[in-house]
């Protein structure tokens, strides 16, 4: 408002004679008017309650964390609890016991689900819960098992290993014929 008092065109500027005052709000607002110095007192007013609180603590940001990602994963808080006492609170392939803060990766199939679901997994495809190591691996060999078959397949193998210094490149180098005697 300018120093005259007068309302300008980014303020309600409604007179309210009890106050003496014209409104602080913008344009079009649904409350009640209010000053200028009402609505500074009241921001204050909250702030001071506020100030000191932590709305989000760690723990509950942990446990939304936690809800969200067994959602994703089509698993109840429940189920997964199910599942983790039935493996002995240990991994499902190496058999580790899992630590109190250690990460617990849920196991799927991968080619199960439809890749447009709102979520990762169905839940019906889930097949354990495995530690970050375990995890890593079977995704590696997954993903690299036909490849890697594959290779070991066809791979060459010499008939028979030449010993050290032997090989038919040094006798050349030598300017010989390949023949070591």
């Amino acid at each position: 408002m300018p120093a005259s008092g007068q309302p300008t065109s980014d303020r309600c500027g409604k007179w309210m004679p009890r106050a003496k005052d014209y409104c602080g709000r913008s344009p079009d607002h649904k409350a009640e008017c209010r000053t200028a110095v009402a609505l500074a007192d009241r921001r204050e007013r909250l702030t001071e309650r506020r100030r000191g609180q932590t709305l989000v603590t760690p723990e509950a940001r942990s446990r939304w964390n936690r809800a969200y990602k067994l959602k994703l994963m089509g698993l109840t808080p429940e189920r997964f609890a199910q599942m983790l006492e039935t493996q002995g609170y240990a991994c499902a392939m190496c058999h580790e016991p899992f630590e109190k803060d250690q990460r617990i990766c849920i196991d799927h199939d991968h080619a199960c689900c439809p890749p447009k679901l709102p979520s990762r997994c169905c839940g019906k495809c889930v097949r354990g819960l495995l530690c970050l190591t375990c995890n890593v691996a079977v995704g590696y060999i997954e993903a690299y098992s036909e490849l890697a078959m594959t290779y070991l397949g066809t791979a060459l193998r010499p008939a028979s290993p030449q010993p050290a210094g032997r090989s038919g490149a040094l006798a050349v180098l030598r300017g010989g014929d390949g023949d070591p005697r």
